[in-house]
């Protein structure tokens, strides 16, 4: 491994960049399950891993309201 950067967004440790070479793509490794759909995304720079990990940590934390939750089937 060439390079590897942990990625904090609001304090809270959400996963890694590890890069295996100078010019090779970064490779995200989420740790948190508001990032799982990104783990083993390949990324052109760090900053677009760091950019896409905070706005996919961020929409996960936006609650259903009430009256958008999937009505539950009665038995």
């Amino acid at each position: 491994m060439f390079e590897s950067s942990v990625i904090e967004i609001d304090g809270i440790f959400v996963g890694i960049v590890c890069q295996n070479g100078p010019d090779e793509p970064y490779r995200f490794r989420a740790m948190h399950e508001r990032v799982t759909q990104m783990d083993g995304d390949i990324l052109p720079t760090f900053e677009a891993a760091v950019t896409q990990a905070r706005s996919r940590f961020r929409l996960g934390r936006a609650k259903v309201s009430r009256a958008m939750e999937p009505a539950r089937l009665q038995a």
